[in-house]
Formats: C-alpha cells, sequence, structure tokens
C-alpha cells in the first residue's frame, strides 16, 4: 500500500469506538472524539496547560472531531488576558498578570522617559520606531492619553516626554478655560473631570465621528440631544452661513489647502445656534455641555436661509471662486433672470458685504464682440491688464471689484445693512446687477483704449 494511504485505527476519547482511517487525516490531532457526541469543550481526557489554546477541526475523516493543543502566540497570548481581565473586571475578580511583550524590551527608553515624566498611568505608546542619528538615537513614536490627544512624537525620548507634558499641560489649560460645567448645578463636565454626570440630565458629549473632508459632521449625533433641532442637512447648513455672518468668528478661507472650516469655527457658531448649550473645543476636538431642553435657535442663518429662498436661491458649498472655500447661494429656476447668478454674504465691520458675481464669460464676450480680430490671447491680456489697473485705480467703481479672473470668475463686493430682510436683500443684489453693468461698460471702454494703443 502507498505510504499516503497507510491506515491506522483512530480512537474516540469519549466512548472507544474505533475505526480505521488514513493516517495522514489524525496524524496532527492530540485527540479525536466520534460523531456520536457533541462537546462544547475539549475531552476531559484532553491535558491543557496553563494559557495554551485548543483548536478545533470538525469533520476529520468524515467522522471525527479533531482538537490541537498549541501554545499561543504572542498576540494571541495578548488578546487571551485582554479577554480574562476584562471578564475578571466584570465579576469584580483580580485580573491576572499580562504575559511578556517582546517588542517592549525594544521601547524601553522612551518607556522610561515618559514614565518619569508622565508617570505610570494616563497614557499608552502604541507604537514605536528609532533610528541613529548624528546627535544620537531619534525615535518617531505614537502614543494614546487619557488627555484627549493622539498622535506621533519624534526626538529622543526625553525631548518626546517633555512634548507630550507640554501638550498635557496645555490640555489642562484648555478644558480650565471651556467652562464645560452644567448650566443649572454648575457641576463640572469637562473631560478630565472625577464625575460623568449630573442630576439636572446634562450631558458631557464630544463627536462619536466626523468625516475629515466635512467637519461639520461632527454634530450630527448631537442633534439628538437637542430640541427643536433640525435635519443635519439644514443644521450644517445654518453652522456655514453663521461662521460667514457672525463678525466674531474669524473664518479665514484664503488657502486651498486648509479646511473651509475648523472645530473653533463650528464651536463659535454652535454657540450662537444653540446658547443654552456650552460648546468649547479642547485637544482641537469638538466639545459641549447639553443640558435637558437646550432649544437649537436658528438666529441670522436662518433668517438668511429663508429671505434667500423667497428670491430663488440655493445654498451649495462649491462656491464658484475656487479659492473661496465656504457656502455660496446659486440661483434657481424660479429666481428673476435680472439678479446675479450667484452671492454670498460675510461679516464686515459693523455690517456685511455681499460678493456678487460679475459674469466673467459675459464680460469677455462682449469684449469679443468688440474686437473680433483681435487674437483670444491678446485679449485675454489686454483684459487682465485693465482689471489689475483698475484695481488700483481711483475710479469710481474701481472699489466694488474683486477680481479672480485667474480661476474663471469675477465678482464684485457690495455693503448691505440686513441681508436677512427680503426687502434690503433684493434691493442690494439689484444694486450689485447695475455695478456689474457700469464695471462692464468701463472694463469695454479701457480693453479698446489699451489695445489701440498697442497697435
Amino acid at each position: 500500500m502507498a505510504k499516503g494511504r497507510e491506515k491506522v485505527s483512530a480512537t474516540c476519547a469519549e466512548c472507544g469506538h474505533t475505526r480505521s482511517v488514513r493516517a495522514a487525516l489524525v496524524r496532527s490531532f492530540d485527540a479525536l472524539v466520534c460523531a456520536r457526541h457533541r462537546l462544547l469543550d475539549p475531552p476531559a481526557s484532553l491535558v491543557v496547560p496553563d494559557g495554551h489554546l485548543v483548536a478545533v477541526t470538525p469533520d476529520i475523516a468524515g467522522y471525527f472531531t479533531g482538537y490541537t493543543v498549541s501554545e499561543p502566540t504572542p498576540g494571541q497570548a495578548r488578546s487571551i488576558w485582554r479577554a480574562t481581565a476584562l471578564a475578571a473586571a466584570a465579576t469584580g475578580r483580580p485580573a491576572p498578570p499580562p504575559p511578556p511583550d517582546d517588542d517592549v524590551s525594544a521601547w524601553q527608553p522612551v518607556i522610561d522617559a515618559l514614565t518619569a515624566t508622565l508617570g505610570p498611568d494616563g497614557w499608552e505608546l502604541a507604537d514605536a520606531d528609532s533610528e541613529r542619528g548624528r546627535r544620537g538615537r531619534m525615535w518617531t513614536v505614537k502614543i494614546y492619553t487619557d488627555f484627549g490627544w493622539a498622535g506621533f512624537l519624534d526626538g529622543s525620548p526625553r525631548q518626546i516626554a517633555a512634548d507630550l507634558a507640554t501638550i498635557r499641560d496645555d490640555y489642562a489649560r484648555q478644558t480650565a478655560a471651556a467652562g464645560l460645567t452644567c448650566p443649572r448645578c454648575d457641576t463640572d463636565l469637562s473631560p478630565t473631570a472625577p464625575a460623568s454626570r449630573c442630576d439636572c440630565g446634562s450631558i458631557a458629549w464630544q463627536p462619536v465621528a466626523w468625516n475629515a473632508n466635512d467637519w461639520v459632521s461632527a454634530i450630527h449625533d448631537a442633534l439628538a440631544y437637542i430640541d427643536d433641532a433640525p435635519p443635519y442637512e439644514v443644521a450644517a447648513e445654518q453652522v456655514l452661513l453663521t461662521c460667514l455672518l457672525e463678525p466674531h468668528i474669524e473664518l479665514y478661507v484664503g488657502d486651498p489647502r486648509l479646511p473651509a472650516v475648523t472645530f473653533e469655527d463650528i464651536a463659535a457658531a454652535l454657540q450662537v445656534l444653540v446658547p443654552d448649550a456650552r460648546w468649547a473645543t479642547i485637544g482641537e476636538r469638538l466639545r459641549a455641555v447639553l443640558p435637558v431642553g437646550a432649544r437649537w435657535e436658528g438666529g441670522r442663518a436662518a433668517q438668511l436661509r429663508q429671505a434667500a429662498s423667497a428670491l430663488g436661491y440655493e445654498l451649495v458649498r462649491t462656491h464658484p471662486i475656487d479659492d473661496l472655500r465656504i457656502p455660496c447661494l446659486v440661483a434657481g429656476d424660479d429666481t428673476d433672470r435680472g439678479l446675479p447668478k450667484w452671492f454670498d454674504v460675510t461679516a464686515a465691520g459693523e455690517g456685511w458685504q455681499l460678493q456678487i458675481d460679475a459674469d466673467a464669460g459675459r464680460l469677455r464676450q462682449r469684449c469679443v464682440d468688440d474686437h473680433p480680430d483681435v487674437d483670444d490671447e491678446d485679449l485675454g491680456e489686454a483684459i487682465d491688464q485693465v482689471l489689475d489697473d483698475l484695481m488700483l485705480s481711483d475710479d469710481d467703481v474701481a472699489w466694488a471689484v474683486a477680481t479672480y479672473w485667474w480661476e474663471g470668475a469675477l465678482a464684485i463686493a457690495r455693503p448691505i445693512d440686513d441681508p436677512c430682510d427680503v426687502a434690503a436683500l433684493s434691493a442690494a443684489l439689484h444694486e450689485g446687477v447695475e455695478a456689474v453693468a457700469a464695471l462692464h461698460a468701463t472694463v469695454s471702454t479701457r480693453v479698446t483704449a489699451f489695445l489701440t494703443d498697442a497697435k
């Protein structure tokens, strides 16, 4: 008989039943149990040393269940210890000692420095990598902390520990300044407070998650705790508009590499929209105390949205001017064709400023119609030069011009006293259209003069 088809006797560890099977099928098992038995645990006769694992393989030779005892890998040992420790904590028993970790010894210099500076608790070293540089061994480590900060730090072990201590102290300062206490009983509900609840029912809230491309999404789960809160899509619109309409919120949108809003902006907007709650950012994360009965108040954002909707405008989050990562109100099918295609509103001093579409495409077409024999590149250069000169001149219409010609958009800026009033908004938009017409006429005249001089 071929060696691979050699038969051996396989015996059930429970009842002694024996069958003749191929040796290759049962050679690797420490115990077998026949199909007459359905065991939740290994057979009693199988010796399993403490900390070892038992792998169960059904349908051996079509009739047996096989059991294999093995020593766990370091990763499996840590998993077993975590499960055992959790079970012990749930029943009030002490946790078993953790298994040795082969990786920890390599990190010992960093662990020693962190322990000496921060103490043994409040931080976890998740990962570490080192390389020897000109000034000794340098490390890149990933650390999780109990004080709300997680990330990578670089440097010597002592420098990393000092940097983390600075971050901890700054977090403590931010926490103290945030004033995250219950509005009714003044119980401290900040992240570092020992108390986690108060008798008034106020909730210490932080985001469950958020989309890195849409930081406003962090507020999604908070809406469930706020009375009269609109659907998330509406709430997100009102947060973004509030960031633009409130003069105390300094929203920087000039660098396309930066997010359109930060958590600081969102917290300031939410303090306007839900004034009964307490909003703050700690460790660059959004936090709040939400008392029972806190209500959503739309404020100027809701009023502007209603006024714009009455004129047929819809809010979009992709601005026609790429540099401006702010909400924009765009004309819809019901919008008066005599109004601009889009506008946005931002706080400006004691009032607000409208930025209105100046229809760069129509201006260029007007210049093309006026000079059909001029090369497109030459004509574009003339328009660019005229617009640049207008920005620097004392012309009556020039003060209102904001040009983003290289982005394929052109806008004028107009002051407005009350963008939330339909009549005032409509009047300002019509005045903007008249200013656009004056701008086009001025540009057309100067382009003609520019091309004449060039000849």
